[in-house]
């Protein structure tokens, strides 16, 4: 009976992991942007085999590894629950973007956070759901093509595995803002070392003042940035990745020692929520992942320039592709033939 409650309670950790992610989010609205710049190409995707996906980066063969699991977590622009609409194009943006690598091996958890602002190719949907064009634009608005549910939260998984070269993403979870000040204030607030000035929120909200953030100062530290004397996204990501780590610890620790704090919370926020997972694939990862850490949070570098109308985000090809590599691929020794040797 103890080791039934125990299983139920690690189940509820894996979705409360999830949701640890999705409300670090800062949520600003962007409209629909175009630019015909085309990326460098990346490391060339070979499949050889069935389930089985190869590629060579730098005259060596990688396969893609095979303990290892990929969420994708997307925090919304809206202070509403989630509700699908009658139609294709909604008023939602993917402003937080997060994929989770789940390491069964080393377990641990690590993540690359995508900047927003991040021009890459997305599918543009017709009144009917169809696939009509493509364009390049910013990823946030990948998921405004769709009804708002499972379709937009599909369509920006496409975009971000298309951006990562074809990277395989197992599932999705998107979350609205809504979460943040709940999340938060369940776990009895998050303390951090305040990275800028946010005394026109609080006077105690000093540079440098080590605060514990409730309710809606929670929201304020994770999204603002256009009042403040640093405005850019990349900024805003360095406050949201610092917040991830300390909301992290927090409700591990709240969930081992509460086992009805997990019940709680996730009654609380999945109406905020959509997602593919079911609940079996949840449990089957749950007994895997209750000694997990948080291994990383990374960022993509690269630079943020100004375009005609908005701030767009461009990589640096190299160290995104590096980190791909060594993230997600081993070395194979696969030995490839004449003719399947790439021109």
């Amino acid at each position: 009976m103890r080791n039934s409650s125990r299983k139920g309670t690690i189940y509820k950790v894996l979705a409360l992991t999830v949701f640890v992610f999705v409300v670090a989010g800062g949520m600003f609205a962007v409209r629909k942007w175009e630019n015909n710049r085309d990326r460098d190409s990346g490391p060339e995707v070979v499949t050889l085999e069935e389930e089985k996906k190869m590629i060579r980066y730098n005259g060596q063969w990688y396969e893609l590894r095979r303990d290892i699991e990929t969420v994708l977590v997307i925090g919304l622009d809206k202070f509403s629950s989630q509700v699908e609409r009658n139609s294709y194009n909604n008023d939602q943006r993917a402003d937080f973007i997060l994929l989770l690598m789940i390491d069964k091996t080393n377990s641990n958890i690590q993540a690359i956070h995508i900047n927003r602002d991040t021009m890459a190719d997305i599918q543009v949907l017709g009144v009917a759901g169809q696939v009509i064009s493509s364009q390049k634009a910013q990823l946030a608005l990948s998921y405004n093509y769709g009804s708002g549910g499972h379709d937009s939260c599909r369509n920006t998984v496409k975009a971000v595995s298309d951006y990562l070269y074809e990277l395989p993403i197992d599932n999705y979870v998107s979350i609205t803002m809504d979460a943040v000040a709940e999340l938060n204030d369940m776990v009895d607030g998050v303390t951090v070392k305040l990275m800028d000035d946010f005394t026109s929120v609080d006077p105690e909200m000093q540079e440098g003042a080590e605060y514990t953030l409730t309710g809606e100062r929670a929201l304020a530290y994770v999204r603002a940035r256009s009042t403040l004397e640093d405005k850019t996204n990349m900024h805003r990501m360095e406050r949201q990745r610092q917040y991830i780590r300390a909301l992290f610890d927090k409700v591990k620790e709240k969930a081992k020692n509460d086992e009805d704090f997990a019940v709680e919370v996730t009654v609380k926020l999945s109406q905020y929520m959509v997602t593919d997972f079911s609940a079996s694939s949840f449990r089957q990862l749950a007994d895997e992942l209750l000694d997990y850490s948080l291994a990383a949070v990374k960022p993509i570098e690269g630079e943020a320039v100004v375009g005609e109308e908005f701030m767009e985000f461009y990589p640096d090809e190299d160290a995104l592709k590096e980190m791909l590599v060594n993230m997600f691929y081993v070395p194979s020794d696969y030995k490839e033939t004449e003719a399947e040797s790439p021109v």
